[in-house]
Order: structure tokens, then sequence, then C-alpha cells
């Protein structure tokens, strides 16, 4: 039987976390002291939401049209719950990347960020999210991407299991 998980760690449950570095004005911020304009944020993404307290703040708190996806059942059920009791309108779903890229009703991206989820997951989903990008994000649109390093995250190496190659 084939491993469910297919490469994403998910013995564990994601923080109750905000992370302001998802939040377009933020991008916005930094792109316009480099002296770059940035793009008009109007339909925005975020991959691997973990429990949604980011992509929800970020939906009810501005204009912009939000989608998400995180391949955790149990983060992403407490997301979608937010969503319809703040009414944020976020679009949450709860698959994997290569089915999420795959969906018909998505728009092109103005943003797309992931936080830390880069580091989680394995070679086959990173290029999957590659090829998402390519695809799905807007000519001039911004890409937001963090990840894990050591030593910060060293400490944190027991919980999340085994690291992926490469």
């Amino acid at each position: 039987m084939a491993d469910w998980t297919a490469g994403y760690v998910a013995d564990i449950g994601y923080t109750f976390g905000y992370y302001q570095e998802l939040n377009p004005t933020r991008a916005k911020l930094a792109l316009l002291h480099a002296g770059l304009k940035p793009p008009r944020t109007s339909v925005a993404c975020e991959l691997g939401f973990g429990q949604g307290l980011s992509i929800n703040f970020h939906a009810a708190a501005s204009n912009a049209q939000w989608f998400g996806t995180d391949f955790n059942p149990a983060q992403a059920g407490f997301a979608q719950e937010l969503a319809a009791l703040c009414g944020s309108g976020a679009q949450l779903f709860d698959q994997a990347f290569a089915d999420f890229s795959e969906r018909a009703d998505l728009p092109e991206f103005d943003f797309i960020g992931l936080h830390g989820i880069w580091s989680w997951i394995s070679d086959e989903n990173r290029t999957v999210i590659v090829d998402f990008v390519r695809r799905k994000l807007k000519v001039g649109g911004v890409l937001y991407i963090s990840y894990n390093t050591l030593p910060g995250w060293a400490a944190f190496a027991p919980m999340r299991g085994n690291p992926p190659s490469g």
C-alpha cells in the first residue's frame, strides 16, 4: 500500500501562528523600497496554509480574492471553519499541490505565498510548485517563498521527522 502522505510531513499539525511575511502589502513595501513598482493584488494564493490564520486574516482585511490549499485534512478543516466563521471569503482546499494545481477554476494570481512549506515537502512536490508558479503567477506578480534552514531550525528538527532529500 502506498504512503498516503506522498512526501508531505503529516504526522504533526502546524502551529497556530500569523505570518506577516505572507501579507502582500508587506511585499509592496519591500518592492517600493527597492525602487520597483508593486502590482495591485486582487487575486492571491497561499500554498500550504497550515492552520489558515494568515490566509484568513489577509482575506478578511483586504479586497483581494484568496485561494489556498493544505494537504493536512485537519488543518484544512480548521481553516475552512475559520473562513466561514469570520466571513473572509477565502477559497480553501484540502488537496495535494499536484491536485490543486490542476484545478480548472483557479485564476492567475498577483501574489503567491509559501511560508516554510518548501522545507517540508519532497523534491517531486517542489517541482509541482515550480510548475504551478510558472503557469499561475501573472507577469509582474510577486512570489514570496521562505524555507527553514539550520542552525535556526535545528531545535525543531526532531519534531518534523526526516528531512526531504535534496
